[in-house]
């Protein structure tokens, strides 16, 4: 195996290790699903942050912009995926996994998950160029 082939399964790998409790939980949900999660939990973030006054101005308006591009990015992937309506089916699930998140960073006993589901988040969208860091 060459170099190149054993730095692309490397990256597949830890990709793919990232977050374990968000990658086992991503695994039994389409990529779309995934990438409208993460731009619902960057939303919450930017909420929960503006709300405590535990951010900066910038960070705010940059979380919200990340969440914009994880949408588009869903629309794209559940397109992709073969919805019949991708709009209609991101709708509700963004519905959904709103209820699921909202209040869920303010909860000490989620911390651990949260964190796996944020990393998850930073890698997908790293592979996907939504995110820079």
């Amino acid at each position: 195996m060459n170099r190149r082939a054993a730095r692309a399964i490397a990256a597949a790998l830890s990709f793919g290790l990232a977050g374990a409790n968000a990658g086992t939980a991503q695994n039994r949900q389409p990529i779309s699903t995934s990438l409208t999660e993460c731009a619902v939990i960057y939303e919450e973030i930017a909420t929960e942050g503006a709300r405590r006054g535990a951010m900066s101005r910038p960070e705010i308006p940059e979380l919200q912009e990340n969440a914009q591009r994880f949408r588009v990015e869903a629309l794209a992937q559940a397109r992709r995926e073969g919805r019949r309506d991708p709009k209609s089916h991101l709708e509700e699930e963004t519905t959904r996994l709103t209820s699921k998140w909202d209040g869920r960073f303010a909860n000490l006993l989620e911390i651990r998950n949260n964190a796996d589901w944020l990393d998850y988040c930073r890698a997908l969208g790293r592979s996907r160029g939504i995110v820079d860091r």
